[in-house]
């Protein structure tokens, strides 16, 4: 049971160094879009401020999945906070 939970932890540590390559790519569609588009792709921002005559815009993104985990179920949640 100990190993099986250990090699479950590693799984998930390494999906997370995937999911996060995944994410910048799907980050790059975003580059170069009005402030208007972006809201109306992402919605409300959970953020926004101005520094140096910029404006910032931060949104925060969250998922939980359920693993199983030998007779029951671990719950991993993901989450992420992006600013343009």
């Amino acid at each position: 049971m100990k190993r099986t939970l250990i090699l479950l932890i590693a799984a998930v540590a390494l999906s997370g160094c995937a999911t996060t390559s995944g994410y910048e790519k799907k980050l790059a569609l975003f580059y170069g879009i009005s402030e208007i588009d972006l809201i109306m792709l992402l919605g409300t921002p959970q953020q926004v401020y101005e520094a140096g005559g910029r404006k910032f815009l931060t949104y925060s993104f969250s998922k939980s999945v359920m693993v199983p985990a030998g007779e029951g179920s671990i719950e991993n949640t993901k989450s992420c906070q992006t600013t343009f």
